[in-house]
């Protein structure tokens, strides 16, 4: 049985991993989600991987 604390971390972790795939797949923020801290980490995270990879700032080239 999990504990809380697991069930809360899996949550966070949930929200970050969101935050990553909308910035690399969706290529915008979901409204719902951008009250959690941790979807903007992963968010920001995401449009960092974006530029690594393609070496392009996605916000700027989409006018975002």
């Amino acid at each position: 049985m999990d504990k809380p604390i697991d069930i809360k971390r899996r949550g966070y972790l949930n929200f970050f991993k969101d935050g990553v795939r909308d910035a690399l797949i969706e290529g915008n923020a979901d409204d719902y989600k951008k009250f959690s801290a941790y979807y903007k980490k992963g968010y920001e995270f995401g449009l960092e991987l974006y530029e690594d990879l393609y070496g392009k700032d996605w916000e700027n080239e989409n006018g975002v």
